[in-house]
């Protein structure tokens, strides 16, 4: 992933003017902020209960980046996770030149990803530390401006396992699972990267 980050750094300044208007804004705001707040049903065993969650995310290039979240839940496990976000669809449709050019599209399609992290649970309890993995996609609901920036509706799932045997896991292991719905506010913030060249030369030309 780390090498894909510096070939869209080399190679967005060259097809930033061919595909900018499908880029949609993520070539000069290229740092996505993220406060998402909603809940789901959870999926333990036999019994189903719910929860309610609240994340922050941050990404480069809408692409790559972290996750930090919590969920309160009235029966069972609450916890906090610290997780990756990984939606690597944009690089491939940007390079490639495959973007529709719709902005409810291209965003849709583009946060199809995955979560991989751990989960820090029982907050209640003796607190061990779980393996979590989770995926989702954003559907939009309306936009601020021309860029990315606006609302969308996260649908997501996530599964958070630990052997009983795990030396630094919960008390009595973990397993269990989560859809539901989260409200997305969107923003944008701008590092410059995706815009910088090296330093040009001119040859002397001799008199």
């Amino acid at each position: 992933m780390r090498w894909a980050l510096l070939t869209l750094m080399v190679l967005a300044p060259l097809s930033a003017k061919a595909q900018d208007h499908a880029a949609h804004g993520r070539l000069q705001g290229d740092v996505t902020l993220e406060g998402l707040v909603g809940g789901g049903a959870t999926f333990e065993g036999d019994r189903v209960s719910g929860a309610a969650a609240a994340e922050l995310r941050a990404r480069y290039l809408d692409m790559a980046g972290v996750m930090a979240g919590v969920e309160i839940r009235p029966e069972g496990a609450s916890r906090v996770l610290l997780m990756g976000d990984l939606r690597p669809l944009f690089f491939a449709r940007f390079i490639l030149g495959g973007m529709f050019g719709d902005r409810y599209w291209d965003l849709l399609v583009d946060s199809i990803g995955v979560d991989l992290g751990v989960a820090v649970t029982p907050l209640d309890g003796d607190v061990g530390v779980a393996f979590a993995v989770g995926f989702g996609v954003d559907v939009p609901l309306f936009f601020f401006g021309e860029g990315l920036s606006g609302v969308a509706l996260r649908l997501f799932g996530r599964h958070v396992a630990a052997a009983e045997t795990d030396r630094f896991g919960p008390n009595g292991g973990a397993s269990d699972w989560i859809a539901g719905a989260l409200l997305v506010f969107r923003g944008q913030a701008s590092t410059g990267l995706p815009s910088w060249e090296p330093r040009r030369y001119r040859l002397r030309v001799s008199e």
